[in-house]
């Protein structure tokens, strides 16, 4: 009974702690230049605070402290617009069950079982436990795979250290919430021909089409999987139109892709292919797309500066230039390679049923619609995206038919983040039709 008091606890801490600290209704109330709905202010507050939890991460600082500093700010912004919550929650009653009701579900299954997976153990919770027990950034030197970026065990131990049981398993419930709000996020999008059950059955579909209970057990792919959804959808709502004169949008891309920056090391990777997408996509000026690339540098500098001071050097698992980029000259080695790791993106594809939908909505809309006349971003992001898979694997010095069964189908998962909207645009293309 306590531990589904404590989910519950859980789904009501990450709610309150995304509304802090722009609080919709007192912007909205000022009429400030952000026009966003209520989810997206959420995904934005998060975006926010992780990135302030980043800055936190590298010292020693009290987490419970930080919590509740965060949800007495957020609550009184919720006390004294209680009547304008209260009405948004009536107005969306059927939705907020829907999320309640699914985070439950998913939550339970991690709480009854409450175990790690290989990646988990070996990798994430070290680190996550050192900052569970009040550790800094320099105490991670030593650790098993240190010099591994280390945000997702931040967050992890700061939701740990701030359920009401601290049992290790809730700290990463927030997987969940990130997970499942990103894709609730898509309801406004849903046209409003739909019945709001029909729109239920699309938001679930597509929940049920991406969840992979064996990723909650200390992957990171559910972090990585929310900030390419973020990084795409406020492209598509800011930069797709040259509407805005300030430097806004630009300040929400930069914090959303220097999170990717600390999740995962191919994180370094992410982020080029994100700047590479806005400077040639974003319809902006040349100062703004400069000033872009200039802040752009910065976080990569910033990066590369800490690695060396606690690490020695920004280190990934194999050298960029390796045996292994010579091999792959003798043609008959690298198609040999190429059609091991085809196999194994089909498979994963299979695997993961989101990514057939995927395809399937970029097919239809490709042919049947002027979508992609707005946006070829998503063809520019699917070359760059499919390449840097294929180098990846190409170049690394494990054997391929060993290593990509076991981590090329969560890589292809993680990225699908960025293009789940394109299921919405078919959904919606069926309904006018």
């Amino acid at each position: 009974m306590i531990e589904i008091l404590t989910i519950f606890f859980s789904f009501f801490s990450l709610l309150i702690f995304s509304n802090f600290p722009l609080n919709y209704f007192f912007i909205k109330k000022y009429q400030y230049i952000l026009k966003l709905t209520y989810t997206e202010y959420l995904l934005l507050n998060l975006i926010i605070n992780f990135n302030i939890l980043l800055i936190f991460s590298f010292f020693p600082i009290n987490l419970k402290i930080v919590f509740f500093l965060i949800l007495i700010i957020s609550l009184s912004f919720i006390i004294i617009f209680k009547n304008d919550f209260w009405k948004l929650f009536k107005e969306n009653l059927p939705l907020n069950f829907f999320f309640l009701l699914v985070f439950y579900a998913l939550s339970s299954v991690i709480v009854k079982n409450g175990y790690l997976e290989w990646d988990g153990l070996s990798h994430w919770l070290h680190k996550a436990t050192v900052y569970f027990q009040g550790g800094g950034y320099s105490d991670l030197a030593g650790l098993p795979f240190d010099y591994y970026p280390h945000l997702g065990s931040y967050v992890w131990a700061f939701f740990w250290k701030n359920s009401y049981l601290q049992a290790e398993y809730f700290g990463r419930l927030f997987f969940i919430f990130i997970f499942l709000l990103s894709i609730i996020s898509l309801y406004s999008k849903i046209s409003n021909k739909f019945l709001v059950l029909e729109k239920l059955i699309i938001i679930f579909i597509l929940v049920y089409l991406s969840t992979n209970i064996f990723l909650f057990g200390g992957y990171q792919e559910y972090f990585i999987f929310f900030i390419f959804f973020c990084f795409s959808n406020f492209f598509k709502k800011f930069f797709l139109e040259d509407k805005i004169s300030n430097y806004y949008p630009e300040l929400i891309l930069i914090s959303i892709s220097n999170l990717i920056l600390w999740i995962k090391q191919e994180g370094f990777f992410y982020f080029i292919i994100l700047n590479i997408i806005f400077l040639i996509h974003a319809k902006r000026t040349i100062l703004n797309k400069f000033v872009f690339l200039i802040f752009s540098l910065i976080l990569i500098s910033i990066l590369i500066y800490i690695k060396n001071i606690y690490f020695g050097s920004l280190r990934f698992n194999h050298d960029i230039i390796n045996p292994e980029t010579f091999r792959n000259l003798d043609l008959y080695y690298l198609f040999f390679k190429i059609f091991i790791i085809s196999k194994y993106f089909f498979i994963s594809f299979i695997k993961y049923p989101i990514w057939l939908v995927i395809l399937l909505s970029i097919t239809v809309l490709k042919f049947n619609s002027k979508f992609f006349k707005n946006n070829k971003f998503i063809i520019t992001y699917l070359i760059l995206i499919f390449g840097f898979i294929y180098l990846i694997f190409l170049n690394t010095t494990e054997d391929v038919a060993w290593l990509a069964p076991l981590t090329l189908n969560r890589i292809v998962f993680a990225v699908s983040g960025f293009l789940i909207f394109v299921n919405i645009e078919l959904f919606n293309l069926i309904k006018e039709k």
